[in-house]
């Protein structure tokens, strides 16, 4: 699984909620990731998520003020398309543009799972206030080549991103 994680700095402007912020941040982080890939091997893409969330305490259970913003995407790739050199094309491609592992990030490489590979990349000096880029591919390979993306802003206090 691809996940693309992120955060996104709150807005100033009285036109803009911080939910429209947060979801803008994290649509426009996941759309530019797509962008990223050779469009001849996507098949077509698939919005899993693009919601509130909870987020988790350092006790790892879900804090009851505390909501981010997540936009979850599937690419779905062309049969015959190998997700991995795929994915791996994507994480250089962030790399060059300056992006790097991210310090909570849990990056698993496919020696360790397979064909599955997770890595988790944030622009070049994040500051816990820009978004970031999980990028994951499966290793069922009874389903389809797919790339799971997914971008997650900041936790923020519950009343300025519900709905």
């Amino acid at each position: 699984m691809l996940i693309v994680s992120g955060c996104a700095a709150g807005s100033e402007s009285q036109s803009v909620t911080p939910k429209q912020v947060e979801e803008t941040t994290t649509t426009s982080t996941v759309d530019a990731a797509i962008a990223a890939i050779d469009p001849t091997l996507i098949d077509h893409v698939d919005q899993v998520m693009n919601a509130v969330v909870g987020c988790l305490g350092t006790d790892g259970k879900p804090l009851a003020t505390l909501r981010a913003w997540q936009n979850m995407r599937y690419v779905w790739l062309i049969d015959g398309t190998e997700p991995l050199a795929v994915a791996n094309a994507l994480v250089k491609n962030k790399e060059k543009a300056g992006w790097t592992t991210s310090g909570t990030g849990n990056e698993i490489t496919g020696e360790e799972t397979g064909a599955a590979r997770t890595m988790t990349r944030v622009p070049a000096g994040d500051s816990n206030d820009t978004p970031g880029l999980s990028i994951s591919t499966g290793s069922n390979t009874a389903v389809p080549p797919v790339i799971y993306l997914s971008s997650t802003s900041i936790c923020l206090e519950g009343g300025a991103l519900l709905p």
